[in-house]
């Protein structure tokens, strides 16, 4: 059986997919979702990644970790297995190892160890677009220097291109584009003089990648719920920027009252109620739309493009609304959103690719004798497996 998992890394979370033979691909649902936030706790020989790890960091635990990608700056900061140190950089490790050995229980039902797999093991990394190059580099090296040589880092915007070009939305002959993807608030720019090759430019704005409504419902929410919860301790900036995702949702189905209950970082949830009039009243003040309009424009200006040749592409949830589009259509005349059936067949055409380089595996190697005792799984973790042999920690310390 050949077999290929895809994993796909943001700084907040990250999600897996998976195909197996020539089958379609598919999410690989740990507990409800394909998504696993990026926190870590560890005690003693206990490992957990996800939601329970996240919840034990919000209570201010110990030996809970989260930011990931800021506490890995700190080359001195460790954490404690097996009562061996080691470097903070391998929570990310420990975490999508225990993921694979959950795709190996569950989805090729082996009981085979994870060690057993690694040499062969068909893993591919999707960087999102808030993952510097040097971040990308350290995360491949964990696993190249734990013994997994099968890997290989996914070309997004390429396959993205490819389809959009079979579909149309942009021409072969007229290779300027200027792609905008929002996430977790920040607007990223990727310019390409040719979508052929690398981009010739990027650039990131905080606060500016969502439709500003977005952010305005978020904090209308949390304004809210500190109202009717006056003794609750809230960080305004981090909850607002943690239910993004929600409120697009609920902008998605606008209706005169938007009420529901929303879940905080603390895991609690909470009811709220916003009328559409007064979230619209407070849009009248918004007024940050120029600086969106100066960063395109000096991107094209400074790369001596014209802007009735380029191509401006929405990617992501956040930006995909009528209101984002709209807004630079006042100003450029060729704006499209990426509709998520060409995500999709994006995605289709990126496994296709790997299905084409992968041949057929060798079996396992026999399993080995671990030099320390294997993790054990608490019932909070939020990957459920059966009771099988975990991962190893790291060959390199």
């Amino acid at each position: 059986m050949t077999f290929r998992v895809l994993v796909k890394i943001s700084k907040r979370l990250v999600s897996f997919w998976y195909q197996t033979n020539s089958n379609a691909y598919a999410p690989l649902i740990i507990k409800d979702s394909n998504e696993v936030q990026l926190y870590f706790y560890v005690n003693g020989n206990d490992f957990i990644f996800g939601n329970a790890a996240r919840d034990l960091f919000n209570q201010h635990h110990p030996n809970a970790y989260g930011n990931y990608f800021e506490i890995i700056k700190d080359p001195a900061k460790h954490f404690t297995i097996y009562g061996n140190k080691k470097p903070v950089k391998q929570l990310f490790y420990y975490g999508i190892e225990q993921c694979l050995s959950f795709f190996i229980n569950t989805v090729l039902y082996k009981s085979d160890s994870i060690e057993s797999y690694r040499q062969h093991f068909a893993l591919h990394f999707l960087f999102d677009v808030d993952i510097e190059d040097k971040e990308k580099t350290l995360i491949e090296s964990l696993f190249i220097d734990a013994g997994y040589f099968n890997t290989s880092r996914v070309n997004y915007d390429a396959a993205l291109f490819e389809v959009l070009v079979k579909h149309i939305v942009i021409n072969p002959h007229n290779n300027n584009v200027l792609l905008l993807n929002g996430l977790n608030g920040t607007l990223y720019f990727k310019l390409f003089d040719n979508f052929r090759q690398a981009p010739v430019n990027t650039l990131s704005m905080n606060g500016q990648g969502a439709d500003p409504r977005v952010k305005l419902l978020a904090e209308m929410i949390i304004e809210y719920i500190i109202t009717q919860q006056p003794f609750l301790s809230v960080d305004l900036e981090k909850e607002t920027g943690a239910i993004l995702p929600f409120c697009t949702e609920k902008l998605n189905h606008l209706t005169p009252l938007i009420q529901g209950e929303v879940e905080l970082t603390d895991g609690n949830k909470y009811w709220f109620v916003v009328k559409e009039r007064s979230l619209n009243e407070r849009l009248q003040y918004y007024s940050n739309d120029q600086a969106i309009y100066t960063s395109i424009n000096d991107l094209l200006a400074g790369n001596k493009l014209n802007v009735d040749n380029t191509v401006i592409l929405l990617v992501g949830e956040e930006i995909s609304t009528a209101y984002f589009l709209n807004k630079l259509l006042k100003r450029y005349p060729h704006v499209k959103i990426v509709e998520p059936v060409w995500l999709k067949d994006t995605m289709e055409l990126i496994f296709f690719g790997l299905a084409r380089k992968i041949s057929t595996p060798p079996p396992p190697l026999p399993s080995v004798k671990p030099a320390l005792p294997p993790i054990n799984r608490l019932p909070v973790t939020d990957v459920r497996t059966p009771p099988l042999p975990p991962p190893l920690p790291p060959s390199k310390k």
